[in-house]
């Protein structure tokens, strides 16, 4: 009891002087996979991970923000602490006028080591391109034009590093560019708007990706579309991935009466019709929190179900 009274007492101390904020996600449930002779049952809180449990909690200050993020709060290893110290506004406040320059340190386990990129990724079909850790970072950006990143994990030999850069060159056009030092990589990508550049009364917009690994002498490459007409989501993804195989998915998702249906195809390898995957799927919000059931058939391993509850806060 008197240890849940000094956890109340600091929560209650901190709120007053800070803002607290908590976000976060849970979601559970089962895959029921089908074949001639058995039901096989997968308890997505075992081995599949498909149990889901993450949240954020933010603690700001005006020139600081520390994060805890966890995907799991029993286990140590899944919970990254970061802090993001807004440099420009602290030397603002010192007098220093830093204009339309923004100035922000990362620090922690949760730094990002992504290299920045603009790609969709509607398909979930990109690798992407990352170091292999970070846990010092540094933010540049200078007014809605360009935005420069560097991450490095000091604690590797030798030292984990990415930086890239996005630029906004004109209004519905976006570029970024990456390069790691694990593996040489280097990525590059793009977004068009089209529906903002050609003045369209209904969502376009195209991205692309090209990530190249210098040592292994492997290129990806990565197109997706996407639009939203009357309600419809469409979108199409295509990949030429690291082996030079040709992948392809396409989905859809519709809004009917509170109750959200999608639907998606999907190929691996165009050459190889076994690696087919037909998926559907609709579910519902109620009591704020969310059923759904999910269907997939894939030529290899068949028919499955997936029922599942989800809650966002």
């Amino acid at each position: 009891v008197l240890t849940l009274a000094l956890v109340l007492m600091v929560a209650v101390t901190l709120s007053a002087a800070t803002p607290v904020e908590v976000s976060g996600n849970f979601k559970a449930g089962y895959k029921l996979t089908f074949d001639p002779f058995k039901v096989a049952q997968n308890d997505l809180s075992g081995d599949n991970k498909a149990q889901a449990q993450t949240a954020k909690i933010a603690v700001s200050g005006d020139f600081w923000k520390v994060s805890l993020n966890a995907v799991n709060f029993t286990n140590a290893k899944d919970i990254k602490a970061t802090a993001d110290i807004y440099l420009d506004k602290a030397l603002a406040a010192e007098g220093v006028d830093m204009g339309d320059v923004g100035l922000t340190l990362h620090i922690g386990s949760g730094v990002s080591a992504d290299a920045p990129s603009v790609f969709a990724d509607k398909g979930g079909l990109s690798s992407g391109l990352s170091a292999a850790g970070a846990n010092l970072g540094l933010s540049i950006g200078y007014a809605d034009l360009v935005d420069v990143y560097f991450a490095a994990d000091l604690t590797a030999d030798p030292v984990d590093m990415v930086i890239g850069a996005t630029v906004n060159p004109v209004d519905g056009v976006n570029v970024a560019v990456g390069y790691t030092n694990s593996g040489n990589g280097i990525t590059g990508s793009a977004k068009a708007d089209i529906a903002k550049l050609a003045d369209l009364d209904f969502a376009l917009a195209v991205t692309l990706e090209d990530i190249y690994l210098v040592d292994a002498k492997t290129n990806e490459l990565n197109v997706d579309v996407a639009t939203t007409i009357e309600g419809i989501g469409l979108y199409a993804a295509y990949q030429m991935d690291a082996a030079k195989k040709h992948n392809m998915k396409i989905g859809a998702s519709y809004t009917l009466s509170g109750v959200g249906l999608s639907a998606s195809f999907k190929m691996v390898d165009l050459g190889n019709a076994k690696t087919m995957t037909v998926g559907g799927g609709a579910n519902y919000k109620f009591g704020g929190v969310k059923y759904a059931l999910d269907a997939e058939y894939t030529k290899a391993a068949g028919f499955s179900l997936s029922p599942s509850v989800s809650i966002a806060f």
